[in-house]
């Protein structure tokens, strides 16, 4: 699976790059909101793990981005938050959001969601409730 991580800690990102790389999964890491544009023209994931505090343009801007451009507004994005994160943003549409995931998070938590997304595109209910800090999105 071709995942794209979009966070502004770039230790975070070496650490989860190399964890996903050797799960099996192609992984693109972006710092900044005009990084991730850049690399979704770039290629095309499958999945993107999206930081919702993320520099230069923010989750917002690169979610609202990725409903105008046809072959982006269907990828699923796990949003990541340090705060609590609403179960839906009434101020932001964009494309479905598979998961969300509360900082600090494990990266073994990371892979069940990117899982169940190359397996059904969506979180099942039951592994939802099992993650910690982690909330179903809807579409």
């Amino acid at each position: 699976m071709r995942v794209l991580i979009a966070d502004g800690d770039e230790v975070f990102l070496e650490v989860a790059q190399h964890y996903l790389s050797d799960s099996g999964h192609e992984v693109n890491i972006a710092t900044n909101g005009l990084d991730t544009v850049a690399d979704l023209r770039r290629e095309l994931p499958d999945v993107v793990v999206l930081d919702r505090e993320l520099l230069w343009g923010g989750s917002d801007g690169v979610r609202a981005l990725m409903q105008q451009v046809p072959r982006w507004s269907e990828i699923p994005l796990i949003l990541t938050s340090t705060d609590v994160l609403p179960e839906v943003s009434g101020s932001v549409a964009g494309p479905p959001v598979a998961a969300r995931l509360r900082k600090p998070y494990r990266l073994k938590d990371l892979l069940v969601h990117l899982h169940e997304c190359s397996l059904i595109g969506t979180p099942s209910p039951l592994s939802v409730a099992v993650q910690r800090g982690c909330h179903n999105g809807t579409r």
